[in-house]
């Protein structure tokens, strides 16, 4: 009897640490929705060319009804009006807050999701009237002046003043945190910033959004048409097609639940179908078919009723759980999809391309993704193996009961 314990224990252990691992993929499902726009960036592969911010106010002035942002990342001293620089006190050291000024425009915080507690974002004015303004995180604004009502007060960036107008919540999940690069942002108009070099600053991102006028293919058509060449030099990331390969993971699990579903739905139904045969087949021996049919149409009506029942479930199940598979295009073969040759050439080339340092700029997003893609393809290999566990403990339970019930 102790081995039955021991087995349903093990089974109830089992389906509770799959719930949790489900439970925990759609909880970062639902996060990485919360903290990754669906936009199209362009990232800069070079570090002396690229396109300028003077080219980024012509795309804006000629494709006025798309979505357009970009910025410029700077690492900078920052201090309040007292020359007071920013640290974070833990339990170990008083640690200094290491900062980068983002150049950047009005639709940024439009396109990518933040969080304001206090005050307001940059706007058209401020970038248009050259303002010297920025928008800080609470963290920093906790370091420089123990308080998130700054509003109004005065930062000095490389000993330029700014007068902070917002104040943005700063993501601290552990796996967003885990993908920072360690550095605090603050936000300024581009068109704010002095500076000798501004001329060979260029974009390190330029971000698109898609609508239903405007595609992936018709905005990378109009941005080439106006910066031309200069556009090869970025790398094009669609954010909508990683979070759609990245939500895959949690469909397959779906899927293969659902497969298993439909397979004991499968059994049941061929069950009652041989019930029905054997009814058909006993009452035949002594009636015609005719008779059978005219004098038991309640049981025939049940028979046909369960069989309908579980082909019912079995499409309901399958349109719950059938998804469109996302593959980035470029894995794709153009003619034969067993085409070997071409897959391995495509892992080298990405390889050689991340050995090279030519994907383009990385921010936190992709960064993100990454880490999040990691930890969720671990979680779906641990499901998998934790069904076929549940199943064959289920097997092995059923067995010990029957063998101990006989």
């Amino acid at each position: 009897m102790n081995i039955i314990k021991l087995t349903k224990v093990r089974l109830i252990i089992g389906v509770v640490v799959l719930l949790t691992l489900i439970i925990a993929s759609n909880y970062l499902n639902f996060r990485v929705n919360d903290s990754v726009s669906n936009v199209i960036e362009y990232k800069n592969t070079v570090n002396n060319d690229g396109i300028t911010f003077e080219e980024f106010n012509k795309l804006k002035k000629q494709y006025s009804d798309i979505d357009l942002t970009c910025y410029s990342e700077v690492k900078t001293k920052v201090t309040n009006k007292y020359d007071v620089s920013p640290s974070r006190y833990n339990n170990f050291a008083d640690k200094k807050i290491k900062t980068k000024m983002i150049l950047t425009d009005e639709n940024y915080f439009r396109l990518y999701p933040f969080q304001i507690i206090t005050g307001g974002k940059l706007d058209f004015l401020s970038v248009n009237n050259n303002d010297k303004v920025v928008v800080i995180s609470d963290v920093l604004a906790n370091a420089l002046f123990k308080s998130n009502n700054v509003i109004g007060s005065t930062l000095k960036i490389n000993n330029d003043k700014y007068r902070i107008v917002g104040v943005y919540k700063e993501n601290n999940s552990f796996l967003y945190s885990m993908s920072d690069d360690g550095y605090e942002k603050v936000y300024i108009p581009y068109t704010a910033y002095r500076s000798q070099d501004i001329s060979k600053l260029f974009l390190n991102v330029l971000t698109a959004r898609q609508n239903p006028k405007h595609d992936k293919k018709d905005i990378n058509s109009k941005l080439t048409k106006v910066l031309g060449d200069k556009l090869s030099e970025y790398n094009l990331v669609d954010y909508s097609m990683l979070k759609g390969i990245l939500f895959q993971n949690v469909k397959i699990l779906y899927f293969v639940i659902g497969l298993f579903v439909i397979a004991c739905l499968i059994k049941i139904m061929i069950m009652f179908i041989k019930e029905a045969k054997t009814f058909f087949v006993d009452k035949m021996k002594s009636d015609y078919l005719k008779d059978v049919l005219i004098n038991n149409k309640i049981k025939i009506s049940i028979y046909l009723g369960k069989v309908l029942i579980c082909i019912v479930l079995i499409v309901f199940v399958f349109n719950l759980i059938k998804f469109n598979v996302v593959i980035d295009k470029k894995y794709l073969p153009s003619e034969n999809i067993f085409d070997i040759e071409f897959y391995k050439e495509v892992i080298v080339s990405n390889i050689q391309l991340n050995n090279a340092n030519e994907n383009g700029f990385r921010n936190i997003y992709d960064r993100y993704l990454t880490t999040i893609n990691h930890v969720e393809s671990f979680i779906l290999v641990a499901e998998l193996i934790l069904i076929i566990n549940i199943l064959i403990n289920y097997k092995f339970f059923r067995i010990l009961k029957n063998k101990f019930k006989n």
